[in-house]
């Protein structure tokens, strides 16, 4: 659940060194001797590690879907700071917060942080930033583990060690930096949607919904032609193979039959 209290005592400060996405669409400043590099395994992901080689944060870029975790909820610390450079998808402000997280097993309670919108009923772990128009979603976290050892903490003590956590100093360094992140809407590619289930990308000559509403009619009304495609009088869809769709290609491409390359867009699995 979204915090209520602010508390950010210096964590909109700015200063040492920045870093810039390859497509210039997200930006945030670090301490000089921290370094930012991929995320070993992760497309579009940055991990922020300190001058002691501690990872602080993970700033995942183009997230196709909302994650869905068998842990779906956190304990509210109190901890809140305004992330100034960026905007949730309907405007809405975007804060930093601190949840107390039980984990699943002994040992594995976390006090997790990472980006929320001011107005989010979801816990921390369904609360990524969607990027209006990019058709993406964004998030900034990052996690320690608290009270190890113990067997059954309560969650009064889950709380309490994460909201330590939020008031420690390694913790006013990291908030810095995650605080610190700027949205450059000028750089979105705004060719992307999510709808119905589906992602909609490389959208030329239409806006989302009339996407989803020519896939839609097309599905509906189309006439099959041959295996693996569809057609209305004016755009036909193909539908990819199991081996295409491995190789990296959309599950749908749809296309204007009299100016394919003016009309079109791609479909993908929310």
């Amino acid at each position: 659940m979204a915090s209520s209290t602010t508390q950010s005592p210096s964590a909109t400060a700015r200063s040492g060194e920045t870093f810039t996405t390859p497509d210039g669409t997200l930006s945030f400043t670090y301490p000089t001797g921290w370094t930012v590099a991929p995320a070993e395994g992760e497309a579009n992901a940055y991990a922020v590690t300190d001058a002691q080689g501690k990872k602080r944060a993970v700033l995942r870029d183009k997230v196709s879907t909302l994650a869905y975790l068998s842990l779906g909820y956190g304990f509210d610390t109190g901890f809140s700071s305004p992330v100034p450079g960026i905007k949730g998808p309907a405007g809405q402000d975007v804060n930093l917060v601190v949840q107390g997280y039980p984990g699943q097993g002994i040992g594995s309670q976390a006090a997790v942080y990472g980006l929320m919108p001011a107005d989010s009923k979801e816990s921390l772990d369904r609360s990524d930033i969607e990027i209006p128009g990019g058709g993406y979603f964004v998030s900034f976290r990052g996690h320690v583990p608290t009270l190890e050892g113990a067997t059954t903490p309560s969650m009064e003590q889950i709380t309490a060690a994460a909201k330590t956590y939020a008031e420690s100093a390694e913790f006013q360094e990291t908030a810095k930096v995650i605080t610190s992140l700027v949205l450059h809407p000028e750089k979105v590619t705004r060719v992307g949607c999510i709808g119905g289930g589906n992602r909609y990308e490389k959208l030329t000559g239409m806006s989302c919904d009339e996407a989803q509403a020519t896939f839609d009619r097309v599905s509906k009304t189309g006439t099959p032609v041959g295996a693996r495609n569809t057609e209305t009088s004016d755009f036909i869809c193909f539908y990819a193979s199991a081996g295409e769709k491995q190789a990296g290609q959309a599950d749908v491409i749809c296309r204007s039959k009299t100016t394919p390359d003016n009309l079109s867009f791609e479909i993908w699995p929310n």
